[in-house]
């Protein structure tokens, strides 16, 4: 498989991509085909711009959230150079992707309980099978604490 790029949250809105229509730069061509979408698959909240026969050499340009730009010059590298470039400088590594999914598993595990926002449920009664809560719908009398108080009280007289 080719590699995957987990682009930083970091990167703005769009990075735009500047070819020209020759031939010394099939390699442009190729990652403009195969590894755009690609990294927009994998990245769906960022946005890709193309602007072609505007520059004589071909470079990509990507937006930080800082407002930093980040050219990169593609015209003598192949497609998969590119690929490991911008991995490198842009792409997350693996022990942030690692430590991610960690955090997203640990969220969705079911059986952790909370507030909505971070677990998937709030209370055990929410589990089949289990029982309810009593402020929503009352237990039985024997399982209440006062009626095995009276019953405790009782056997004792």
């Amino acid at each position: 498989m080719g590699t995957q790029i987990l682009l930083h949250n970091q990167l703005g809105i769009h990075p735009s991509i500047h070819l020209h229509q020759e031939s010394r730069q099939r390699p442009g061509r190729k990652f403009v085909f195969f590894n755009i979408p690609q990294i927009q698959y994998k990245n769906p909240w960022v946005q890709i711009m193309m602007f072609k026969n505007m520059t004589p050499t071909p470079f990509l340009r990507f937006y930080l959230d800082s407002g930093e730009q980040v050219l990169v010059d593609v015209e003598t590298k192949s497609n998969k150079e590119i690929m490991e470039h911008i991995k490198k400088i842009l792409g997350k590594n693996e022990e942030t992707l690692e430590k991610e999914e960690q955090e997203k598993k640990q969220l969705s595990h079911p059986a952790h309980f909370g507030p909505r926002k971070y677990c998937l449920r709030e209370c055990i009664c929410e589990v089949e099978g289990q029982v309810p809560c009593p402020g929503l719908v009352p237990l039985p009398r024997e399982m209440t604490g006062k009626y095995k108080a009276a019953l405790k009280a009782s056997a004792q007289d």
